[in-house]
């Protein structure tokens, strides 16, 4: 059955808590499957304690226990208390029609929310994580898109997916952005963490000896404010006025005069003489 877009928008809640509800039931509902797996976890370390030369055993348990550590990792970020949500790392004409609550994209999302916590702890990093992946994201899809109208939820889960992945030796289309994977790397060096990052490439050695991003915000510059004796003072009657409080100021930092002799006190008297004598230009 074919429902209108005008149905839909209709059904939706007009208050802010009850639609963080509705984006929640999903992600709620996937969270609630964690106990579940970590039950299949060790009743599978069971049959292989029973049975350690049994391949077939020693791939599910590990199989299992993969899984509960993405659940563990999941539940770590985006777990009760969390202000981050998976569905709200983009516009909602912009999800793919399940949003991001699956496994793969929410542990994914976890991991680089965790590397860029470290970062944004020691301070190489200023944004919020999981608005630096907002951020990201949208100048990578811009990036992607053949015209400003085109709409990138045909591909948008494959670019969370490969944001910070190494895909620009891989032959196919490139989602890697550059910022976020440097952001990683740094990150993961800092923590001895590199192996878990793919190959060893050019990029990897060299994010070795960075140490900072290669994205850098400018500073802001300082606001000058003017006062209203500054205002006054910058008018021509005021410069004399203005000059000699300066002279003052110059000659008490230059310290006490000191004695050099009688020839430098007599010259110095003949120089104060015929300054004085000089005519006074109009």
């Amino acid at each position: 059955m074919n429902i209108s877009k005008e149905t839909v928008d209709s059904l939706l809640p007009r208050d802010e808590a009850a639609l963080r509800a509705v984006l929640k039931t999903s992600y709620d509902t996937f969270l609630a499957k964690q106990e579940p797996e970590a039950v299949k976890k060790d009743e599978a370390h069971k049959r292989v304690q029973l049975n350690p030369s049994n391949d077939a055993l020693k791939h599910a348990h590990k199989h299992y226990a993969d899984n509960s550590s993405k659940f563990k990792k999941i539940r770590e970020i985006f777990g009760e208390g969390s202000k981050y949500h998976p569905n709200q790392l983009v516009a909602k004409r912009f999800l793919p029609a399940r949003g991001f609550c699956q496994k793969e994209p929410m542990y994914r999302l976890a991991c680089k929310i965790s590397d860029l916590q470290h970062l944004y702890n020691t301070g190489d990093l200023v944004m919020d994580p999981f608005d630096f992946i907002r951020w990201r994201i949208i100048k990578k899809v811009g990036s992607l898109l053949a015209n400003p109208w085109d709409n990138p939820k045909s591909f948008i889960r494959t670019v969370v997916y490969k944001l910070a992945d190494d895909s620009e030796h891989t032959g196919t289309k490139t989602y890697q952005d550059s910022v976020m994977r440097y952001a990683v790397l740094l990150s993961a060096a800092q923590r001895n963490h590199l192996g878990s990052y793919g190959h060893k490439s050019k990029n990897r050695k060299k994010t070795l000896k960075q140490k900072t991003l290669p994205y850098a915000v400018a500073a802001p510059r300082p606001r000058v404010k003017i006062s209203r004796d500054d205002i006054v003072d910058s008018r021509p009657e005021a410069s004399a006025a203005v000059a000699q409080p300066v002279q003052k100021r110059a000659r008490l930092a230059a310290g006490p005069p000191i004695y050099a002799g009688v020839n430098a006190y007599r010259a110095g008297q003949k120089q104060q003489q015929r300054s004085q004598q000089r005519p006074k230009r109009n």
